[in-house]
């Protein structure tokens, strides 16, 4: 399966693109390595969403925040953060296809990671990636899940459909080991700003450079907002995180 490579500033997007394989970053560095999530196994067409309350899981020498809750008086359950999952079904729609990546195919290691971030919360859930190292940041393979998509390019009950000028971007920021903010850059996942009309509808590899980290938050954000908040839903999915381990002096 191929995807394309969108370097990145730590502004905006820039929009050209190379065809590249879903095989880990040939880097030649002894440091680097790939978070491909080959580590954690699902049965077919299936999700792990924090249900069993551990309010993280692990890929390679990273951390993923989950937060999970059950309305028993209500009988739904909610999460936010990250949870993982290997389903692509792209007829579903609305939140059934919450875990669904919308693309031809799904990776070819099974598992992603679908992120979401839930503002529903008195405590609203960033998804939140911590590497147990320093780190420099190479890239990242990302794709909307179906219910995004189909938003975007249908409308639904709560957003709009996307025209002229609309857009929906994740905003990427690093922090350091004592939590100090050290960069930040923007991943557009729909721009129809400027004549463009970006939906991405398959894995496509961003450019995550020069961003270093010992942590990483994903901040969703849209054009089609209302009273109370972002009407757009806020999730995608993400694989092959790329990274180079710092030396420490």
């Amino acid at each position: 399966m191929n995807k394309k490579l969108f370097p990145i500033t730590l502004v905006a997007a820039c929009l050209f693109a190379a065809s590249c394989s879903k095989d880990n970053d040939d880097t030649n560095q002894p440091n680097a390595y790939t978070i491909d999530f080959s580590n954690l196994t699902l049965e077919k067409n299936s999700h792990w969403n924090g249900s069993d309350s551990s309010g993280k899981f692990s890929s390679g020498k990273a951390t993923f925040l989950n937060s999970y809750t059950y309305h028993a008086d209500f009988g739904y359950e909610s999460w936010g953060g990250f949870a993982y999952s290997n389903q692509n079904d792209t007829s579903l729609s609305s939140p059934t296809a919450q875990y669904d990546v919308y693309t031809a195919t799904p990776n070819t290691k099974g598992v992603f990671a679908v992120g979401y971030m839930d503002t529903y919360l008195l405590t609203p859930t960033i998804p939140t990636i911590t590497f147990d190292e320093p780190v420099a940041l190479k890239s990242a393979s990302f794709a909307l899940n179906a219910y995004a998509y189909k938003s975007m390019r249908d409308g639904d009950g709560f957003a709009k459909k996307f025209a002229a000028e609309d857009w929906y971007k994740i905003t990427i920021k690093s922090f350091d080991r004592n939590d100090v903010v050290t960069g930040s850059l923007e991943v557009y996942l729909a721009d129809f700003r400027d004549e463009k009309s970006l939906l991405v509808d398959s894995w496509t590899k961003f450019s995550l450079a020069p961003l270093t980290a010992g942590k990483l938050t994903f901040e969703a954000s849209s054009s089609d907002n209302g009273e109370w908040g972002m009407n757009t839903p806020a999730y995608f999915c993400i694989d092959d995180i790329a990274v180079e381990a710092i030396k420490q002096e």
